[in-house]
Parts: structure tokens; C-alpha cells; sequence
């Protein structure tokens, strides 16, 4: 379920492998954070992007912002920020300036009567971010298998 926000410099060119980044940090978020499900990964190259404060402003920048369901302790978040910037780094030149927010979705909507066909002992998520079992039967409803989560 993780959203993940990749923006950057479009300085980085070439030497920012997006794919392979985007496929480590699934691996590293699916582990840390004990998601369920895949990782919703956007890159975007910031038009323009600027290091202030007396630094070289043509320094390459990176952002990435990890957003997850409520429910992990903070500091489950804080070492998969400090795990994915540790990532982050071996992907990027060593002059780019990088960051990792991790956050919770505490206003987060979310329709869980749309959930594809699950697999025996999957997990749902209520709209409160309760995890709990999918039914294990679902009943078609306008075109859509609606799954019943039990709580």
C-alpha cells in the first residue's frame, strides 16, 4: 500500500538509476515497515531546484517522501527514514543533498469494498487503518467483487 514521492533535480541526469532505486526502496519498505501489498512509487523532476544558504546552488537535490497506513511506532519510522536515506545515498552522486520523510496517512481515504480477489489469509484495511482478515467470500456488486473485511 505504501505511496512513495521521489522529486529531484533533473541535474542527476543518467547517474539516477530510477528504476533500480524504485525496486530497492520496495524491497526495503515491504521489510521495515511490514507492509502489505506494492509500493505506489512516482518520480518527479523538479523544473527547477536550488540549494540556498551559501551552499553551491546547482547542488543535485533528492526527495523522498514514504507514506504508510497508520500503526507503526515511531521508531519503526525512523529507521526506515534513516534505512532509506542510507539507500538513497549509494544511488545518487555524492555532492546531492538528500532527504526521507516517513509518515503515517492519518487522513487518508480509502475504499476497501474494491479490493481485488485475495488470497487465502489476506489482509484488509478499514478505513480507520484497523488491519484485519479479508473475507474469505466475495459477492459481485455492479461489475466489483465486494470483499467484506472481518475485524
Amino acid at each position: 500500500m505504501p505511496h512513495i514521492t521521489v522529486d529531484y533535480s533533473p541535474r542527476l541526469g543518467g547517474a539516477f538509476d530510477r528504476p533500480a532505486f524504485a525496486t530497492a526502496l520496495h524491497t526495503l519498505v515491504v521489510e521495515a515497515a511490514g507492509s502489505q501489498g506494492t509500493c505506489k512509487v512516482f518520480f518527479r523532476a523538479a523544473s527547477e531546484t536550488y540549494v540556498m544558504g551559501g551552499e553551491d546552488p546547482a547542488i543535485p537535490v533528492v526527495h523522498v517522501e514514504v507514506a504508510l497506513l497508520p500503526g507503526r511506532s515511531e521508531g519503526t519510522l525512523t529507521r526506515l527514514s534513516q534505512r532509506a536515506l542510507r539507500l538513497l545515498r549509494s544511488f545518487v552522486v555524492p555532492d546531492a543533498v538528500c532527504s526521507v520523510e516517513v509518515r503515517q496517512l492519518d487522513a487518508y481515504s480509502l475504499d476497501p469494498t474494491r479490493l481485488s480477489p485475495a488470497a487465502p489469509g489476506a489482509r484488509a484495511v478499514t478505513a480507520r487503518g484497523r488491519r484485519c482478515e479479508a473475507a474469505a467470500a466475495a459477492e459481485p456488486r455492479d461489475g466489483v467483487l465486494v470483499r467484506r473485511p472481518r475485524c
